[in-house]
């Protein structure tokens, strides 16, 4: 039979997907953002994407020190878990304050060719945080600390709303979707697009994130075949005919029934919608077969479809989940960063191709950092760490942020304990800079990210870490 196979539950979860602001509560934060009414060309289009690497990555163990001295402090401090100094992949042309140079982890020869290229770099101890933490404060509880500190499901939580001092169900990019596509047309897509379902980032009080796979949209399609038996073809009308029907019918004494159908009826036309829009975009370059490089060029294959999609400004969320490594660490890391590592050259490679290296900008985070101490075959649960930005607006080829000293105990400003560093980099301040270069005006920002006046002086005259490349 010659129909597409759509599974009950992915239907079902498809047409949830859609359900804008229902059983949401809270305040959307009213700021300025521009207008995606009349955007329309490739010099307006923009995308953020963002990469959460679910379960807490040992990014110590992704950005390494290189210098010799440096080194050795990272070699004594990681013991059966660092990296052998020989096979480290060097990033050349960029050393710190403190005179340090870094390399990557083996697996990661393509992230070595995007800095090179300068067109990524990295944030060094970046993390959640509510207000500037010493380690007096820690130690006599005097600090305001995100809730759940160390816990898998409030940090996941929070590195989506950017709101580390509350449980809210919201998170940043939802609300500039609140601003930005307010009310939105029943076949619009949303300016948030999920390779990872309904998430707490793309969530705002009225809009909600727009849920994909690899393959595309979820929703019915009646597929003629020109081998199809004239019988055949007559059962393909007449299930597309009853679908259509379903869709089209009243429960006028069922409040209920009718709320679901609305939904489903939604979820079918913006399934239509976008298999229509993306169905003849073709994007240049090889991609891998892993999940992660599939769903990176789906992300690719939407942005080249902005136009059509009628969203030039989008926001893309992506969960590759596996990064608890309190056991098999070096095994599994090895693995890990290889797969992240391509997918991140592939992608990069085809929007550069495409033209749209300028309208696009890649972000990773994960839960937390973790212990710099091994616990015999991996690491626990920490709290500040590194992660990648990635594109051409980035100003690329360097390390921003503080790298911490990786020494343990007393001699160490940012050990609590067992290498669990205190972060010098909030996530409010790389998140506000690229909320200013999607649109977001500087003095607007504060409404966004509630904390960032402990970080940065909103009225000063520079960017907040500089990552992003003044035009």
């Amino acid at each position: 039979m010659s129909t597409t196979n759509i599974s009950r539950r992915r239907f079902l979860k498809s047409s949830a997907a859609v359900a804008a602001g229902v059983g949401i509560t809270g305040v959307a934060p009213s700021f300025a953002a521009p207008s995606a009414g009349n955007q329309s060309n490739i010099k307006n289009q923009k995308a953020l994407v963002f990469i959460m690497l679910d379960g807490g990555n040992d990014s110590y163990n992704m950005l390494v020190p290189y210098s010799q001295h440096h080194y050795a402090e990272y070699n004594k401090t990681r013991s059966n878990l660092a990296l052998k100094h020989p096979k480290l992949l060097a990033l050349d042309g960029f050393k710190d304050k403190d005179n340090r140079t870094f390399a990557l982890h083996p697996s990661m020869p393509e992230v070595q060719d995007l800095f090179a290229k300068k067109k990524l770099s990295f944030i060094s101890n970046i993390g959640l945080l509510v207000e500037p933490v010493t380690k007096e404060s820690f130690k006599n509880n005097s600090a305001k600390l995100p809730l759940g500190l160390m816990s898998h499901s409030d940090q996941f939580k929070h590195w989506q709303s950017a709101r580390p001092n509350e449980r809210i169900n919201q998170g940043w990019f939802g609300f500039m979707a609140d601003s930005i596509q307010p009310n939105p047309k029943l076949n619009q897509i949303p300016m948030g697009i999920s390779l990872a379902g309904r998430n707490i980032m793309q969530d705002g009080v009225g809009s909600t994130s727009y849920a994909i796979t690899e393959k595309g949209s979820v929703g019915l399609v009646v597929k003629p075949s020109r081998r199809q038996s004239s019988d055949m073809r007559e059962l393909n009308r007449i299930i597309l005919k009853n679908f259509e029907a379903l869709l089209n019918y009243k429960y006028d004494n069922d409040p209920f029934k009718q709320t679901y159908l609305s939904l489903t009826r939604k979820a079918q036309s913006l399934h239509e919608k976008f298999r229509d829009s993306i169905k003849s975009v073709r994007v240049p370059g090889r991609f891998s077969g892993s999940p992660l490089s599939q769903q990176l060029k789906m992300v690719a294959q939407s942005i080249k479809a902005a136009d059509e999609l009628g969203t030039p400004q989008q926001t893309f969320f992506i969960r590759y989940m596996g990064w608890d490594h309190h056991d098999e660490l070096l095994d599994n890391q090895q693995r890990m960063l290889r797969v992240l590592s391509r997918g991140l050259g592939e992608f990069q490679a085809s929007l550069d191709q495409m033209g749209l290296t300028e309208q696009v900008v890649t972000m990773t985070g994960s839960d937390f950092g973790r212990t710099l101490t091994s616990n015999g075959n991996g690491t626990d649960h920490g709290w500040g760490g590194n992660v990648m930005v990635m594109g051409g607006p980035v100003d690329g080829g360097k390390v921003f942020g503080r790298y911490p000293d990786l020494t343990l105990g007393s001699s160490n400003s940012l050990d609590v304990g067992n290498g669990v560093l205190i972060p010098t980099t909030s996530t409010d301040v790389a998140y506000a800079e690229l909320a200013m270069w999607f649109g977001v005006q500087k003095n607007e920002l504060g409404k966004l990210f509630p904390n960032l006046h402990k970080f940065h002086d909103l009225s000063s005259g520079s960017l907040p870490l500089g990552l992003i490349k003044q035009a």
